[in-house]
């Protein structure tokens, strides 16, 4: 849903320095082979994700007719995610491209891995391919799995080729009890196609953003009880709005899509919620 600067190092340069120290021969002379197929596949990749066709790239059990699927996934785990290995720095690398250490799936919760866009499983060739691996935190990647794409709207967003980060999309509405709670919901914004408004949809659904959202409204709501509070007795309704239109106004010039900025942006049109119903 956020966008970061795609990886500048290749998949082949990645690919060379996982292996540059493997010690069993035969194994680094097949790895060695199978280079163009590295770059192919990366290649591929890049057309697709820009035109959200990743669903058209099929899978494979082998890369290059010689080196298996475990084979590249040890290449990735044991020769880049892990600590120590010769691609561990590519790896951090990409795990600090997210900005302010934020997961792009979420907005949220902080980066703690990598996650393969086409897995790793069925796209062996992509392992260690930079451009496939977007920076995440662990709850999306678990909620993302392994999906299997059937068309351009089954693709969640990719931090490297989506942006929409301009157009506001994310809303919410205060729903009235006690005490007072959000909901967050998805408005497909005007410049978009049908494609991209399936895809954010999607997204949004798949990751559960819906409920982590609301779960972070509802501690906020509590936390401006006292606050509110203090305005509305010294002004009244007129003077809460005004203060929620200010909280508004100071998110969306960070972020228009926080869940901060659609908190505040509903609470403001509340008039249950500005005229006391935040004591709820």
């Amino acid at each position: 849903m956020w966008k970061i600067s795609k990886p500048t190092v290749s998949a082949v340069d990645c690919f060379n320095t996982c292996i540059g120290r493997i010690r069993d021969v035969p194994l680094k002379a097949r790895m060695e082979s199978i280079r163009h197929a590295i770059t192919a596949a990366e290649t591929a990749f890049d057309q697709a994700a820009a035109n959200a066709d990743l669903h058209l790239i099929l899978g494979s059990a082998f890369v290059g007719g010689v080196v298996t699927t475990q084979e590249m996934k040890d290449a990735y785990e044991q020769r880049m995610a892990k600590g120590g290995s010769r691609g561990r720095d590519i790896y951090d690398q990409l795990m600090i491209a997210a900005k302010g250490d934020l997961c792009p799936f979420c907005g949220h919760r902080n980066v703690s891995t990598l996650d393969h866009c086409l897995p790793k499983s069925q796209h062996p060739a992509l392992a260690v391919t930079p451009i496939n691996l977007v920076p995440s935190c662990k709850d999306c990647n678990h909620e993302k799995g392994t999906p299997h794409l059937t068309g351009k709207a089954d693709q969640l967003l990719n931090a490297y080729y989506d942006d929409i980060e301009a157009d506001l999309w994310l809303h919410a509405e205060i729903v009235q009890g006690s005490p007072a709670g959000a909901r967050f919901f998805v408005v497909p914004n005007a410049n978009w196609d049908a494609v991209t408004s399936q895809r954010v949809a999607n997204h949004f659904d798949t990751l559960k953003l819906a409920k982590l959202y609301a779960s972070q409204a509802g501690r906020q709501l509590q936390n401006m009880r006292g606050a509110l509070g203090e305005i509305y007795d010294a002004a009244g309704l007129g003077a809460v709005r005004e203060d929620l239109l200010r909280r508004h106004r100071s998110c969306s010039q960070v972020k228009i899509n926080s869940w901060e900025a659609a908190l505040y942006a509903a609470s403001e049109i509340s008039d249950w919620y500005c005229d006391g119903g935040f004591r709820a």
